[in-house]
Formats: structure tokens, sequence, C-alpha cells
């Protein structure tokens, strides 16, 4: 086997996203008090991924391999909550009033401050508050099915695609901050003050606690949706159909909770499709050019040929002795 090393292409993007931040904070660092040990973080967390990589690339335990898969995403938390920290890096203020004078001229009003009103009821709260939600669910729901399947290619080609996405978003809120509708018209809005029955206390409940001025344009809620729903319209219809109504539905949450303008929507959308047609071709083409395996199967595989290659070798000389 060729490609020996202990990284693949989403250990190559979770190391350039991490990498490229540090470098953002280097530049920028004027913008951001106690810069340096947020940037000393950010190289502690380069070197423990690598080192991590390095200790479990190699392993058949099936519990170390699913860590090793699982963490990618889990890392998004992360990922998604520091821009909250770096949105005045470069620009020391939001583009909301950018935005939502565009939906101003384009709608007469401003749609994420009209939909609740035009459908305040209790029931109608707690379905867009259960889609909403439901963005939560999509990536360990296809990506367990993919992984407990053992499909590992469909789930490398899924993460993969999806992070690359997600890493756009993100370094697109660093340069295009946008609180979104919920802070923007803080004083109009009903953040708090939806109706409903356990949806609408479990998101307020996780916005409370993990919810940051940023990231409303584009949707990176749509987006990833949308690459998880491609994937599951190209290799699983079943789970297509049933995902289809919700990250329908998820859409529409998106304006109707006020967390996004309602031109972030198609943004997100447009983002979403982007990076389900050319994440596969970014994945193959670090797997051309650089010396990384295509995924945990390759090196097992590879031994267990090489094992059984020898034994039958064996075999061969003590028959013709």
């Amino acid at each position: 086997m060729n490609k020996r090393s202990y990284l693949r292409a989403i250990d190559i993007l979770n190391l350039s996203y991490l990498a490229i931040i540090s470098i953002i904070i280097l530049v920028f660092h004027k913008n951001m008090p106690n810069w340096l040990p947020h940037f000393f973080m950010h190289i502690a967390i380069f070197a423990a991924y690598w080192g991590f990589c390095r200790l479990t690339a190699f392993s058949r335990r099936r519990g170390i391999r699913f860590l090793r898969d699982a963490i990618s995403p889990i890392l998004l938390i992360f990922y998604y909550e520091e821009t909250g920290n770096l949105n005045h890096l470069i620009f020391p203020f939001y583009f909301d009033s950018f935005v939502a004078g565009i939906e101003e001229k384009i709608f007469g009003g401003q749609p994420a401050l009209i939909f609740y009103h035009a459908m305040p009821s209790r029931l109608f709260s707690e379905l867009m508050h259960f889609s909403y939600f439901s963005y939560y669910l999509l990536i360990p729901w296809l990506g367990l099915f993919f992984w407990l399947r053992r499909r590992q290619k469909e789930y490398d080609s899924l993460m993969f695609s999806g992070m690359l996405n997600m890493f756009f978003c993100y370094l697109f809120f660093i340069v295009f901050p946008c609180a979104g509708p919920w802070f923007y018209f803080a004083a109009n809005s009903a953040r708090w003050d939806f109706p409903g029955y356990l949806f609408v206390p479990i998101m307020e409940y996780i916005l409370k606690h993990g919810e940051i001025a940023n990231g409303a344009f584009p949707s990176s809620h749509v987006a990833l949706a949308t690459v998880i729903l491609c994937y599951a319209a190209k290799y699983t219809r079943a789970n297509f159909w049933v995902m289809f109504f919700i990250v329908l539905s998820l859409y529409a949450s998106t304006v109707y909770t006020q967390a996004h303008y309602l031109i972030d929507v198609p943004a997100g959308l447009a983002v979403g499709i982007f990076f389900f047609l050319v994440g596969d071709k970014v994945k193959n083409w670090l797997e051309r050019r650089l010396p990384i395996r295509v995924s945990d199967d390759e090196y097992i595989n590879a031994v267990s040929l090489s094992t059984s290659g020898k034994k039958y070798g064996k075999l061969l000389n003590l028959e013709t002795e």
C-alpha cells in the first residue's frame, strides 16, 4: 500500500481550518482583546488533533474508530461557538442594517417579524420549533445510518462535504458578521414569547445557553441541512423522503423563529447545493495529491491482504517441499 499516512482528507480539512483561524487571529489581533491565549489555544487544539490522528489511525477497535469518525461533527459545536469571539476581528460592526435594508426593499417589511404574527397558533409555533430543533438530529441520523451499516465511503463523503460547507460558512461569518433578527430587532422580537408545549422551551434553553450574535447570513442551518438531504437523496431514498418534509419545514422555521432573515434561506440553500456538488471532487483531489488514506478501511484491508498473501506463500512453499 502506497498511502500509509495516518491522516485522511477530513483530517486535513480540520487542521487547515484551525491553521486558517490561527492566521486570522495573528493578523487581525488588534481588534481582539486577550488574543494571545486564544491563538495558543488553537495551536494546542491543532497539536492535539494531530496527535489523536497519529495514535488512533491504525486501530482495528471499532470503538476507537467510531470516536475518530465522530470527532469532526463534535468539533463543529466548538467551531460555531468561537465565531462569536471572532466576528469583529476584521470589521468592528454587524452588517444587519445592510441585510435588513435589502429585505425592506424587496418585501416592504421584515418577513421574520411578519411571519410569526401571521401564524401565532400554538400548534404551528410548536411545529416550527420542532423543525428548528431537528437540525441537531440530521447529522446523527444520516451519519449513524451509514456508519452502523459499515458504509464507510458514504459516511466519509457526507462528513467531508458537510464540514467543508460549515467551514465556509464560519469563515464567512467572521468576514461578514450578521447577528440576525433576534438581536437586530430585539425590541420587536418574539424571541422569548413564542407559544408552545415541548419544543419551544427546549429551543429557548438551547438558545439561552448556546446561541451567539452571529451567523445569520447565509444560514448554516439551511446549508448543512441541504447537504445532508442531498446525500440522503443520492444514497438512501427511504431516509430522503422522511427528511425531505422535515428539512422543508426547517427552512421555514429559521424565519418563523426569527433566527434568520428570509434572504438567508436561499443563500444557505445555494451554499449547501454548491458544497454537495464539489465536496467529493475536493476530497478526491486531496486523496490524489497528498499521501493520505482514503479511509480507515484502506489500511486494514491492505494489512489483511498482505497477511493472507504471506500465509498463502508459506503454504505454497510447504507444498513444494
